[in-house]
């Protein structure tokens, strides 16, 4: 289990991704312990099965789950339940986006399912070592362009924005277009370059058909180029994944990190749940990716039904709620208009 701990690069980072969901009744906090210990059970790298909590409000505790560490003895599934509501968490290293779906199934008891498609089995084109050099010498001499700060506190913690929209027809390409669009509108208003805009894109090797509490990501880091969608949509089809990060990095790999972690990585984030189908006791779904390297801000996507929830993570130390809020709003605009 350590490895699932570390095994993602920079150590400053929790590798918490969270799901979200506001359900039709109040879920039973003995029964959504029951399913998860039935799943740790069948899936033991998930860890001791969580205590679930309980709050009137999950606002704290979805901050909670998202910024504290996993340490060592933790579980590495986080459960909450409030007012018909369900929060999800677990370490990226164990689970992914599908994973917390299979998990939200088994908490709940319900069948689940999403029209994700994965990458299968597309190689890395070259090896960890040779990929590390290629970032390090891009991080000393041009690194990728940032989502400008509105800010530069030193707040703690990081910001989570949510909008739930009528239903978008938004697959990963539209998203990553919209994004760009948004980012890149951002800079120039905020007096900042884009001119090396680098999209991250989170994607599984499974399809959504095949829901387990696994991690099956893969990571695609697409030099932007133009931020048409149609275009984007291709180097997405074309795009080898990057290596995966060694489950021992070693210590230079880490030290590294630690060093040029506001020059690596890429401008932001994009990971798409795509439209998942489930029981009718949700009613909508919150996907939030993890945010690291550069700019540290991701975007999360799902559609449940007529709804689709559109989500902003960053650090509070460089945005406000406000600021975040138009360039979350910027971005909901693009996928409409496009």
């Amino acid at each position: 289990m350590g490895a699932a701990r570390s095994g993602f690069g920079d150590p400053t980072v929790s590798w918490s991704i969270l799901l979200h969901a506001d359900l039709a009744s109040q879920p039973d906090p003995a029964s959504v312990r029951r399913g998860l210990d039935e799943v740790c059970a069948r899936f033991p790298h998930l860890g001791p099965t969580p205590d679930v909590a309980e709050a009137e409000s999950l606002d704290d505790l979805r901050h909670q789950f998202a910024e504290t560490l996993y340490l060592p003895d933790d579980p590495l599934v986080r459960a909450a339940v409030g007012p018909q509501e369900l929060l999800i968490a677990a370490h990226h290293g164990a689970c992914d986006g599908l994973g917390l779906l299979a998990l939200l199934g088994a908490a709940l008891d319900i069948p689940v399912a999403s029209g994700a498609v994965g990458v299968a089995d597309r190689p890395a084109e070259e090896s960890f070592l040779r990929s590390a050099a290629r970032r390090v010498t891009e991080a000393l001499l041009h690194p990728p362009a940032r989502v400008e700060p509105s800010g530069r506190g030193q707040r703690p913690g990081e910001l989570l924005l949510t909008r739930h929209e009528p239903r978008i027809r938004a697959g990963t390409s539209k998203i990553t277009a919209a994004a760009a669009r948004a980012v890149t509108a951002w800079n120039e208003r905020h007096d900042a370059g884009t001119a090396r805009l680098v999209a991250a894109v989170g994607v599984s090797r499974r399809g959504g058909d095949d829901i387990a509490p696994r991690d099956e990501s893969a990571f695609l880091r697409l030099p932007l180029e133009s931020t048409d969608r149609e275009q984007i949509g291709r180097a997405l089809a074309e795009q080898a994944p990057e290596p995966r990060f060694p489950d021992s990095p070693g210590l230079l790999t880490t030290l590294g990190t630690r060093l040029l972690g506001n020059r690596l990585g890429s401008s932001f984030l994009v990971s798409n749940l795509g439209p998942v189908s489930t029981s009718d006791l949700v009613r909508r779904l919150a996907f939030r990716p993890a945010a690291s390297g550069r700019s540290a801000v991701a975007f999360g996507a799902v559609t449940v039904a007529d709804t689709t929830t559109i989500t902003m993570r960053a650090r509070a130390r460089d945005f406000d709620t406000e600021a975040a809020g138009t360039l979350l709003a910027d971005l909901v605009n693009e996928l409409r208009g496009d």
